[in-house]
């Protein structure tokens, strides 16, 4: 009788840490101006319910075990304290409360059974909605005065597409990064894209994983399908490459960039700080930069284009394809006279479509734009112009050049590429170039014939191509909604409506320069896309993954129709 009621305690407090959620949302907006005090009762409760929380944790645990396993709920009667003796509108309680109720979540998540067994039975849920409480949270930061360079709070709608626009790794902006926020915006922003760069990969690699002791067996299927691991010993350890993968590359391009760029400045600390900045938001393909003008100062610089697009590249291709092509390198320096290291299919479809993509891009956008937009540029500055931008359209959001100043034809190349994306397990976006090479390899074995689809002399399973045609026909119909409605609430041209949509929802950042003059109805819907397209496909292919595990037990009678 006393865990039954527990368990609905837990769930009441639970339900007030939402609902605070909300009100540190929307507390400062006008939706909620016209009630002030109402508010300012509804918040009381609201901490109220998390002290008795805390009181509840203290008396049944004792004082020394409390602080050494509850230590961070001392949050809560801080931000009561300070809400009641203290302005309840000022930043620093705003602050506490945001400590509070994440900290209220974390202690009761895992004493609530019912909590627990819904993060067990909905796990793509849950990877959406913890996308969406780092969106929340870092809405409410932005929206603080502090992160502002003017001292006033941003609008509801601009916060949220910033905090959308960073965790999703997009890099759409409608304020200047560098000029709009102070230091603690920026390093909200950098945090909001390491956060949303690692969720993207580690999500799909330890959500399970985390989940383990509820979940057992039920899961592990679904987990090793998606990492294409055999064993959870294994997924452990590549959890363990990715994040020393991650800052491993992350601090060399840094350290490359401030090498490169350290002359240009008269503080080492400012160069050091805009090198570890673009350095993340290269790697995590987020496109945010501290430059006004991206990084279109360094378009003759073949160094900073160089850093630039490698880190793009590396974080592009996948941890799986890395870690593969790190143990062929060890083999090829450590072991030489080991037996020659055979590739998956994965890495080498992700590097022939990469490459085939990256070349072929250049190539096209070169001659494209050489009497162009790279008519007054040397044939060499084109060239490296050129492939910049190819590598950049695969989900970076970086440009060297005007893009709003390219041709029609060269923007529907870019939507092309933007649409095709980075590859799977990687910090881009897009529907991914192992969906592309499934898709051209299904379509190859049709037109042969063949009753199997092959790449590079092993089968493809039946399951991983129903999957990529899911995606692209579910990623084609969210870009069309998109684009619909963008043209309905919009008035600008056809083809820039079309290329800020696929940009979004790509989670590429490319813009000819309509972002920010965007209504709100056009902003929130380019948030949907940023959301959609990096969560979208990844939670399909959870959903089908699980779906696949249970084939039906009948069949319906056959029939022929005509295709083509």
């Amino acid at each position: 009788m006393m865990k039954e009621w527990m368990d609905k305690f837990n769930a009441v407090v639970i339900a007030a840490a939402v609902i605070e959620f909300f009100f540190l949302l929307f507390g400062e907006s006008h939706f909620l101006a016209p009630w002030p005090r109402t508010v300012w009762w509804i918040n009381l409760i609201l901490l109220a319910i998390f002290m008795a929380a805390v009181l509840t944790d203290l008396l049944s645990t004792g004082l020394l075990a409390f602080l050494r396993s509850g230590w961070f709920l001392l949050t809560v009667p801080a931000a009561l304290l300070h809400f009641l003796v203290a302005d309840p509108h000022s930043q620093v309680s705003v602050l506490l409360r945001l400590a509070a109720t994440p900290a209220i979540l974390l202690s009761r998540g895992r004493r609530s059974h019912r909590f627990v067994a819904l993060m067990n039975l909905k796990p793509a849920h849950m990877m959406i909605v913890s996308f969406l409480a780092a969106i929340t949270t870092g809405t409410i930061l932005l929206q603080l005065p502090m992160a502002s360079t003017d001292g006033c709070r941003l609008r509801l709608v601009d916060a949220l597409f910033t905090a959308t626009s960073a965790t999703c790794v997009t890099g759409l902006i409608v304020r200047d990064t560098g000029g709009d926020f102070t230091l603690f915006g920026q390093l909200v922003i950098l945090a909001l894209i390491q956060i949303g760069a690692l969720g993207i990969m580690t999500f799909s690699v330890s959500l399970a994983l985390i989940l383990r002791r509820e979940v057992h067996m039920r899961m592990e299927t679904v987990m090793q399908d998606v990492l294409d691991q055999e064993t959870l010993a294994s997924s452990i350890s590549l959890i363990r490459f990715i994040m020393i993968m991650t800052f491993s590359i992350e601090l060399v391009g840094a350290v490359a960039l401030f090498l490169i760029w350290h002359g240009h400045y008269s503080s080492a600390l400012a160069c050091a700080y805009d090198s570890v900045f673009h350095a993340v938001s290269a790697f995590c393909n987020a496109g945010f930069s501290t430059f006004s003008d991206s990084l279109m100062r360094f378009s003759a610089d073949i160094s900073t284009n160089l850093v630039v697009m490698t880190l793009i590249i590396t974080g592009g291709l996948g941890f799986v394809v890395v870690q593969d092509l790190w143990r062929w390198l060890g083999n090829r320096i450590v072991r030489r006279r080991a037996a020659p290291h055979r590739f998956r299919v994965q890495t080498r479809a992700v590097l022939a479509v990469s490459l085939l993509l990256i070349v072929l891009g250049a190539s096209l956008i070169y001659l494209l734009e050489r009497g162009h937009a790279f008519a007054d540029m040397p044939a060499g500055g084109g060239v490296v112009a050129a492939v910049f931008q190819s590598v950049t359209a695969r989900t970076a959001g970086f440009n060297t050049v005007n893009t709003a100043g390219l041709s029609r034809a060269t923007l529907f190349l870019l939507c092309v590429w933007m649409f095709i994306g980075a590859s799977s397990g990687s910090t881009g976006g897009g529907i991914k170039t192992t969906t592309v090479a499934v898709l051209w390899a299904t379509m190859w074995s049709g037109l042969r014939r063949r009753d199997r689809v092959e790449l590079w002399k092993r089968s493809i399973g039946l399951a991983t191509v129903r999957r990529a045609v899911a995606i692209l026909i579910s990623s084609l119909a969210v870009v069309c909604a998109g684009v619909i409605f963008l043209l309905h609430a919009e008035r600008f041209a056809f083809q820039k409506i079309i290329f800020e949509a696929v940009s979004a929802f790509g989670t590429v950042g490319l813009t000819t320069g309509i972002t920010a003059q965007l209504t709100p109805a056009g902003k929130t819907a380019l948030i949907m896309l940023m959301f959609i397209g990096r969560l979208g496909p990844l939670s399909l292919g959870y959903v089908l993954s699980a779906l696949g595990r249970r084939p039906a037990k009948y069949a319906y009678p056959e029939e022929r129709v005509m295709i083509g």
